[in-house]
């Protein structure tokens, strides 16, 4: 490149849009700017003070090197080590599922409904991953408790560790088991007010077809056998042994599951008030239920 039109941190995020638009890398102009500002060492926004400043040869051959593993198919969030969610940001690793917008409906009916109780709350997050819904439901809910569980102890790692930079050690406990088996560090914890979940929910025929980043994510997490609905079926009688009456379920279901979702829902008998929130496309993505016996 001639000192005439040297690369700029413009030119590099104007090029690399044009190249990741070609290679269908999601948001590309977005990813760019992730990419080269995770290798400055600088927010993503403090790039735009910065637009003239001429990117090194060192710096552009890491950026490269990312530029490349991106357009092969390699999650944005997987190459920066963090993914933002709920305004927080959070590790992440190859260990957990990246987490996602639609995800954040889970935290959203867990708030609505702590906002109802008027006091303590005690919410077990199950297949908690990164922990995310159990960090940010503590970091916005001051009056709430959280008991974050995966059978993945690489996973629990990386919630361990989002859970100690968010300063919540003391208001989230991070412990292994299957599903909703209560380990029995965690008993003095029920009944519970809320069980959030975010299981895995794909077919195990949908696999080979999910976009190529998403193939890249923790198998375990998103595989659910021959209808995506192996985990979904244990979660729901399960849950109802640990909810206090009158207390919530809030689940993160796949698309076109919401009708085998409430029929199971209301087979289960323990349930009422049974409904959905949809994302931003519209999709029925988040089930929730009330443990009958409340007020």
């Amino acid at each position: 490149m001639s000192p005439q039109h040297p690369w700029t941190v413009l030119r590099l995020i104007q090029w690399t849009k044009e190249y990741f638009s070609r290679t269908r890398v999601d948001e590309p102009r977005l990813s760019a700017e992730i990419l080269l500002g995770h290798v400055l060492g600088v927010q993503r926004v403090g790039l735009y003070a910065r637009f003239d400043q001429v990117v090194g040869e060192a710096d552009r051959a890491a950026y490269r090197n990312l530029v490349q593993q991106a357009a092969a198919g390699k999650p944005i969030a997987y190459l920066t080590g963090s993914k933002e969610f709920y305004s927080l940001d959070f590790r992440v690793t190859p260990d957990v599922l990246i987490p996602r917008p639609e995800t954040e409906l889970l935290v959203d009916a867990v708030l609505d409904f702590a906002r109802t109780v008027g006091g303590p709350v005690r919410l077990w997050d199950v297949c908690t991953g990164s922990g995310c819904v159990a960090v940010a439901a503590a970091t916005y809910g001051p009056m709430l408790s959280a008991l974050a569980t995966d059978i993945s102890e690489p996973a629990l790692t990386v919630a361990r560790d989002n859970v100690a930079r968010h300063g919540l050690a003391g208001r989230v406990r991070v412990v292994r088991t299957d599903l909703l088996d209560l380990p029995d560090e965690a008993a003095a914890m029920a009944p519970f007010d809320a069980i959030a979940a975010n299981p895995p929910y794909v077919a195990d025929a949908d696999m080979a077809s999910l976009p190529a980043p998403v193939r890249h994510e923790p198998p375990a997490a998103l595989r659910a056998g021959a209808d995506g609905m192996a985990f979904i079926g244990r979660i729901v009688p399960a849950a109802a042994d640990h909810l206090r009456p009158g207390g919530l379920l809030a689940m993160e279901i796949g698309y076109a599951q919401a009708e085998g979702v409430y029929d199971l829902l209301n087979a289960a008998g323990p349930y009422e008030s049974v409904g959905f929130l949809k994302d931003a496309a519209g999709i029925e993505r988040t089930a929730v239920a009330r443990r009958r016996g409340g007020q």
